[in-house]
């Protein structure tokens, strides 16, 4: 039932300044939208220290009187710009890095309890909700969906603030996307990549093909119909789009992995083992890597070697493609019409 009486402008202001101070933390306010007290994982807790103060809106007080001004920036921006300089870039980032790759992006005896005591799941199906590692639910044991999304916003909104895997955890932690213990206060579904960048990097297209599920094809670069229009457009073409692979199986929980198709590849689309920025590619690794690298590189983990044998599931085989644009705001566009035109090609072509 609707309750009229809900006030629901303490809640949303407190979001947009919790996120603000989460896009302004590496401007030297890391800890502003977070706890007084330094956590060790360098995560969000999932309550307020004891003596932070909070406005009758609901906001923190403690906070950085500057937060606000310095993440409204990167908004007012133009981004629409030049093909993304990987080398200028310092990429890939690297998940298991020193600079973040500690940093808890859940806490799982927090989850294991909340689920436990607050959902009232046994505790059997609690401990199974996160693998268990020694050092944490960490970025550099679960973060390379997120630090592929940081990757897509440095090479796109690389203006201040300079988006780091360690930013962008925070960022979402502040903003409820997810925290510590597991809680999400997010509206159902919210593009958290368009919600940090306000709106200049959006997710424009997809394809998922839920790698390893009954009654599911096989899907790989070279038959992908939306990976396969992207690598048959010209540097220019591509200039505003770059495109995270999902590759392993589909549960999400121990076996699946996601990176970046490199935006300098040179590959045909019929060349099934394309260039890649990999969260998990070694850091003393130079060679140039391919998805076959990645594939090679993850599966030395014994679980997600299980995962991948009992799925089937084939070293360049993928599970889904997600494009994401920079939005052109002078015309309120997506930069994504020579795609479109070469998805429906191939799409027809296929027989779809």
């Amino acid at each position: 039932m609707r309750d009229d009486a809900y006030d629901s402008t303490p809640r949303r202001t407190f979001l947009v300044r919790a996120l603000q101070a989460g896009a302004a933390a590496s401007l030297g306010s890391l800890g502003a939208g977070c706890a007084s007290e330094p956590v060790a994982s360098g995560a969000r807790p999932c309550a307020p220290p004891p003596d932070a103060s909070f406005g009758a809106d609901g906001a923190r007080t403690d906070a950085v009187v500057d937060v606000a001004a310095a993440a409204d920036a990167p908004r007012d921006a133009a981004v629409v710009g030049p093909r993304p300089d990987v080398a200028a870039a310092g990429m890939p980032y690297r998940q298991d890095d020193p600079a973040w790759g500690a940093d808890l992006m859940w806490d799982r005896d927090l989850v294991i309890r909340a689920d436990h005591e607050l959902n009232g799941e046994p505790l059997t199906a609690a401990r199974a909700l996160l693998r268990n590692f020694s050092d944490g639910n960490s970025i550099g044991n679960e973060g390379c969906l997120l630090t592929s999304l940081a990757m897509v916003l440095r090479l796109f909104a690389p203006a201040t603030p300079t988006w780091t895997p360690r930013t962008l955890n925070q960022a979402a932690q502040d903003a409820y996307y997810y925290t510590a213990c597991g809680l999400s206060m997010t509206t159902l579904y919210a593009d958290l990549v368009s919600e940090v960048s306000g709106g200049a990097v959006q997710l424009a297209m997809k394809e998922e093909y839920l790698a390893g599920e009954p009654g599911w094809p096989k899907v790989h670069v070279h038959t992908s119909a939306l990976v396969r229009a992207w690598r048959g457009l010209g540097a220019a073409e591509r200039a505003d789009l770059l495109v995270v692979l999902k590759t392993g199986t589909y549960d999400d929980t121990v076996a699946s992995h996601y990176l970046l198709l490199h935006p300098d590849d040179a590959g045909t689309p019929d060349d099934p083992d394309p260039l890649v920025l990999d969260p998990a590619k070694p850091v003393d690794e130079t060679r140039a890597w391919r998805l076959s690298d990645s594939a090679r590189t993850i599966t030395q983990d014994a679980a997600i070697a299980r995962g991948w044998a009992a799925a089937g599931i084939e070293p360049t085989q993928i599970g889904g493609a997600w494009v994401f644009v920079r939005w052109d705001r002078s015309t309120a566009r997506p930069r994504v019409g020579a795609l479109a035109g070469a998805w429906a090609r191939e799409l027809t072509s296929s027989g779809s």
